[in-house]
């Protein structure tokens, strides 16, 4: 399932070095870990692995010579905490919370994680991102940040804003987005007709196109029982459907990764009536490129996509328009 923005925040520790000067990194490890360990240049192909000791007041140090350009490093003080930083010129001092100070990228990144961890809406969010890509549109931090909301994003959104960003932050998304992601992203993106798959429960073969292409809009959701997210949307989708289904609208879920029975008491719990491909298994993700649930898409009468990647407000603001 994508992640959210509290869990990624959960994992994040950040930390910094410099540019043609000697760098000092400090921060705090887990109890218990003696090795710290990182990943220098972590958006290169080659990227150096290395480590520090950790004293006995749990703190470490990374300090070196940094001679390139500012890159990325990312490492992990256990299995449960991991960490980010920048490296650029300056001291940086890491919070208990693991969020740095005292350079500019760095300080640029603590502060859009700390509004991010305070949005309460997609919209707010997305306001959040679209005004820090403005400030950071060719440097690390802006390309920090696409890359840590890529699932929020969505393969087939990423190369939109990908458009309005510099050398910079296209060149350290497409080292670690390989291009062929992009090209099958296209194939299944906004105006390109729906790509068809089968999936077979209990005898029966079941197809997207017993559903999409036969006149009507539809909305479809590929979700599963386990996944949190998914089950957050459905409320949404109900109403939608209690709304508008009828000639000119529909509603279908695609049981995605789910065990069937699973699936149907989460049917029962969640009050879900609408049609369901049951048992797809991989056969949607793998047609649609999805790697992370919930993915709801919008298909036309025609069995064009409309849009993909929809949530919340957003979803029912794409159904009403396309319905008016």
């Amino acid at each position: 399932m994508k992640k959210s923005i509290l869990f990624v925040m959960s994992l994040v520790l950040l930390a910094s070095c410099t540019e043609n000067k000697s760098f000092k990194v400090t921060g705090e490890a887990t109890e218990g870990v003696k090795y710290v360990y990182y990943t220098y240049n972590f958006f290169d192909e080659n990227p150096k692995l290395d480590s520090v000791k950790v004293d006995t007041g749990l703190c470490f140090v990374i300090e070196g010579e940094n001679e390139a350009d500012p890159v990325f490093v990312t490492g992990a003080t256990d299995q449960n905490v991991q960490f980010w930083f920048i490296s650029e010129p300056g001291e940086i001092k890491i919070s208990k919370e693991g969020l740095p100070s005292g350079t500019p990228l760095n300080d640029a990144i603590k502060g859009f994680l700390e509004k991010a961890n305070e949005v309460n809406t997609e919209a707010e969010l997305d306001a959040l991102l679209d005004s820090f890509m403005k400030e950071h549109p060719n440097d690390l931090a802006g390309a920090f940040c696409l890359y840590l909301l890529n699932d929020y994003i969505g393969l087939n959104n990423m190369p939109e804003w990908l458009d309005k960003c510099g050398d910079v932050v296209k060149d350290a998304i497409c080292k670690v987005i390989p291009a062929e992601k992009f090209e099958k992203a296209a194939k299944t993106g906004a105006g390109q007709m729906f790509t068809d798959f089968e999936a077979e429960y209990e005898g029966q073969v079941q197809k997207l196109s017993d559903y999409v292409g036969k006149g009507k809009y539809v909305l479809v959701d590929f979700w599963a029982s386990w996944c949190g997210p998914c089950r957050g949307e459905i409320p949404t989708i109900i109403e939608l459907y209690n709304k508008y289904a009828g000639d000119n609208f529909e509603v279908l879920g695609v049981a995605t990764w789910d065990e069937p029975a699973d699936t149907k008491q989460a049917m029962e719990e969640l009050g879900i009536k609408y049609p369901q491909i049951m048992n797809a298994q991989k056969a949607g993700s793998d047609a649609y490129n999805i790697e992370g649930i919930p993915e709801i898409i919008l298909f036309a009468p025609d069995g064009t996509i409309v849009k993909r990647g929809l949530r919340g407000e957003a979803m029912v603001k794409a159904v009403e328009e396309a319905l008016k």
